[in-house]
């Protein structure tokens, strides 16, 4: 699915660390560097999840998620 579509779909919430299999309807990335991880549209793979996990436990800032949730197609 492209990006546009992705924001535009009906959303849920999900907790990222579950999230494994399911397409995203946001963009995730750490800052520093400012490089999103997870796109709209994309699948959610445990590599990305094991990196927003490790760049949260480095004291990472991360956008694009509520706490541990992230938007959910």
């Amino acid at each position: 699915m492209n990006i546009y579509e992705a924001e535009n779909c009906p959303k849920r919430r999900a907790d990222i660390r579950k999230a494994k299999g399911q397409v995203s309807a946001s963009f995730v990335y750490a800052f520093p560097p400012d490089i999103p991880i997870i796109v709209p549209g994309e699948i959610i793979e445990q590599e990305s999840i094991d990196a927003v996990l490790a760049y949260r436990e480095d004291g990472a800032r991360i956008i694009g998620l509520d706490g541990w949730d992230i938007s959910i197609i």
